[in-house]
């Protein structure tokens, strides 16, 4: 890079991780580790790296399947994230068990609950079908794009409505809080 870019000039890199088994091949073919080996962002992962000269064409098919990868595993994550803080599955609250009280437990804080998850149900009966749908199959575990196949809608309108949904039963249960 002896002159300046202009943004019509723009150079494309990729990032060729370095490790113990591609030393050789790098220095072989004349790079040096020490001066050419910088740190960057493959995906989501931090590593060491020679920058590879390439068109736009060659960058983009190398680093399209790894922004896809980095991304199924951001929304893998969300959704474990998400799964952590449900106490308990739509199907576990929506039985009609009773509610259990325990030796030693506040029958205030006992009633409140009770009666919360009467006005969760209550709010969960009063959902559109679809809504119902999604809000079932996203209790039992299943990702966005497997609810979207079945309700027939985009993941993104998955996404949109699932919030909506959250949306209505906080406000619907802020009272309980």
């Amino acid at each position: 890079m002896d002159k300046l870019q202009t943004k019509s000039e723009k150079q494309y890199y990729i990032p060729m991780e370095v490790n113990e088994a591609s030393k050789e091949i790098f220095i072989a073919n004349g790079y040096d580790l020490s001066t050419d080996a910088v740190w960057t962002k493959i995906g989501h992962r931090t590593v060491r790296a020679i920058m590879i000269p390439a068109t736009k064409e060659q960058y983009l098919e190398y680093m399209r399947p790894l922004w896809r990868e980095d991304k199924q595993a951001q929304r893998a994550s969300k959704q474990e994230d998400k799964r952590k803080m449900l106490p308990v599955s739509l199907d576990q609250l929506y039985e009609d068990t009773e509610y259990e009280m325990s030796d030693g437990v506040d029958l205030e804080e006992d009633f409140i609950k009770r009666e919360m998850l009467k006005e969760l149900h209550a709010a969960l009966d009063e959902l559109e079908g679809i809504d119902r749908t999604i809000m079932k199959m996203f209790g039992d575990g299943a990702t966005e794009k497997q609810i979207a196949e079945v309700v027939h809608l985009s993941q993104k309108g998955v996404n949109k409505r699932k919030k909506k949904v959250f949306v209505q039963l906080k406000t619907r249960l802020k009272d309980f809080e």
